[in-house]
C-alpha cells in the first residue's frame, strides 16, 4: 500500500532577523471523508489522511450508533467516501438521534445520553502519567514537522504506548484511538489515555463509552467535562506538565520547572510512589 501524504511543503514568507524571507514550511494535509450509513449521508469529517476505518468505527461507537465492532457489517472506504452498512439494516438511524454543536465547532449526533459506569481496578503511579504524556509528544512526528496536529495515545499502566494518533482535530484523535482499540480487541478498561486536547463533556463522553478508567490531558478540563467523568467513575486529570516541558504563550516560551497535574475526579487511582 502506498503511504498517504500527510504533509506538503508550501511557499510562505517567514520573518527572520527582522526581514521577510522566502521559505517552504511543512503544512499538514486536510482531507474530507463523507460517511454514508446504510445508504444515507450521516456526516462529513475533515481529518488527516490515514486510519479511516478506525475513525469511522470510533465515531459510530462514540456517538452511540454501535455498541461493538460486530454491529458493523462492512466499511468500504473509497476516495473521500466511507460506505458503512450496519449488521441491522432495518434501522438506518436510531429514532432518538439529534444533533448539537460541540466545543470543537462541528455538528455531532448523540443517539443515547446514558453513559456506562466504568469498572476497573487499574491504578497508576503519578510518574507513569508524566511518562505517557512525554512519550505522546516525543512520538508525535506530525506536530514536530508542522506544529499543526492534535495528539492522543493509549498506554498500558506501565506507560508503554499501544497506539499514538495525530490528526487535525482533537475529536478525530479520540475517534481513531477508540476505533483502533475496538478493531484490535484492546480492553480500554485495562489501559489509560492521554491527550493534548481540552477535555470538554463530549470528549469525556466518548472516552466513558469506551471504558477508559483514567484520562489525562496536557490542557484544561471544563466543568461539564468534570461532571461527566464524575458520573461515569472516570479519573480525569488536567494540566499534566512535566519538568522541562515547553509551553508556548502569546509573549514567550515558558519552561516548566517542576511537574504539575490537577486530578479532578477519581484521585484514588493515582498513587504517589516514584516509579
Amino acid at each position: 500500500m502506498t503511504p498517504q501524504t500527510t504533509s506538503v511543503k508550501m511557499p510562505a514568507l517567514q520573518l527572520r532577523d527582522g526581514r521577510f524571507m522566502a521559505a517552504k514550511p511543512a503544512v499538514i494535509v486536510e482531507t474530507e471523508l463523507r460517511i454514508v450509513l446504510n445508504g444515507r449521508p450521516l456526516a462529513t469529517a475533515s481529518l488527516l489522511p490515514g486510519m479511516e476505518e478506525e475513525f469511522v468505527t470510533g465515531y459510530l461507537f462514540g456517538q452511540g450508533f454501535i455498541k461493538a465492532p460486530e454491529d458493523i457489517a462492512s466499511i468500504i472506504v473509497e476516495g473521500s467516501s466511507a460506505e458503512v452498512t450496519l449488521a441491522d439494516k432495518t434501522v438506518p438511524f436510531p429514532a432518538s438521534t439529534r444533533y448539537r454543536i460541540v466545543s470543537g465547532g462541528g455538528r455531532t449526533a448523540f443517539t443515547d445520553d446514558r453513559l456506562p459506569q466504568i469498572h476497573s481496578d487499574v491504578t497508576l503511579q503519578k510518574d507513569v502519567v508524566f511518562q505517557a504524556m512525554n512519550r505522546l509528544f516525543d512520538m508525535g512526528a506530525m506536530y514536530k514537522e508542522t506544529e499543526g496536529a492534535h495528539a492522543a495515545g493509549i498506554f498500558t499502566p506501565t506507560a508503554e504506548p499501544v497506539c499514538i494518533i495525530e490528526d487535525i482535530g482533537r475529536h478525530n484523535c479520540l475517534d481513531k484511538a477508540i476505533g483502533y482499540a475496538l478493531l484490535q480487541n484492546i480492553r480500554c478498561s485495562r489501559h489509560f489515555l492521554v491527550s493534548a486536547g481540552r477535555m470538554a463533556s463530549e470528549m469525556v463522553s466518548k472516552l466513558c463509552r469506551a471504558g477508559f478508567p483514567v484520562v489525562a490531558t496536557k490542557t484544561a478540563v471544563t466543568d461539564r467535562g468534570r461532571e461527566t467523568a464524575l458520573a461515569c467513575g472516570m479519573t480525569l486529570i488536567g494540566f499534566v506538565r512535566d519538568t522541562g516541558m515547553k509551553l508556548h504563550t502569546d509573549m514567550a516560551v515558558r519552561i516548566i520547572e517542576e511537574p504539575v497535574m490537577k486530578i479532578y475526579t477519581g484521585a484514588e487511582r493515582i498513587t504517589h510512589q516514584c516509579s
